[in-house]
């Protein structure tokens, strides 16, 4: 029952800022990807900025290739989140490499 309720409050929410993100052109559209471009990977708004990316992408998505500053802000948001899941990758190996040998020393 609650995984429905936050579903049903998520795509509310998605639906929202769908109907606020949409319909901008180059002039109000390029602050808001170069603000998720520099927080995407900061804890503090990461949650909330890689659904906003998600709903960006899908609604200019077509318009990609008529704007270079846009087309380059994309391509910045492509490359750091790429970066960061290269990132975290590291991150997880690190962890599972110390856990073993915690682990095989007794120390966990």
């Amino acid at each position: 029952y609650q995984r429905r309720v936050r579903e049903a409050v998520v795509s509310t929410q998605s639906t929202g800022m769908k109907s606020v993100l949409s319909g901008r052109n180059e002039q109000t559209l390029a602050p808001i990807l170069s603000f998720i471009v520099r927080n995407v990977t900061d804890p503090k708004h990461c949650t909330v900025l890689v659904d906003v990316a998600h709903i960006l992408t899908d609604l200019y998505s077509s318009v990609l290739g008529m704007s270079p500053a846009i087309d380059n802000l994309f391509e910045r948001l492509r490359r750091r989140l790429q970066w960061e899941i290269k990132a975290q990758e590291q991150y997880m190996k690190l962890q599972g490499a110390m856990e073993c040998i915690f682990s095989a020393s007794g120390l966990e």
